[in-house]
């Protein structure tokens, strides 16, 4: 195996990990959402993103990668807001 592809082999390994961080991560947004719901609490909470955003932030190690970061995070925010939504809304037919 040539080194191109023992990194690709270690890309593959992080993202499996991802992909399953990422199912649990939206397996209790939709909890929330939920929570949400019956507490008639607004999805979005600027304050809480804000802090949110922060605090992952300081738990990155590299300034390099800080901008990228904060895409990702911003990114997975705004699916789980979305996500949010939808369930509030499926739930409302019900």
């Amino acid at each position: 195996m040539n080194k191109l592809d023992e990194k690709r082999l270690s890309i593959d390994l992080i993202d499996e990990q991802m992909t399953n961080l990422f199912e649990q991560r939206m397996n209790i947004v939709k909890d929330i959402a939920l929570y949400k719901k019956e507490n008639n609490l607004p999805i979005f909470n600027e304050e809480r993103e804000k802090v949110l955003i922060n605090k992952n932030l300081s738990f990155l190690k590299s300034e390099e990668f800080k901008s990228y970061y904060l895409e990702f995070i911003n990114k997975v925010l705004s699916l789980s807001k979305e996500y949010q939504n939808e369930i509030t809304k499926n739930e409302s037919k019900k």
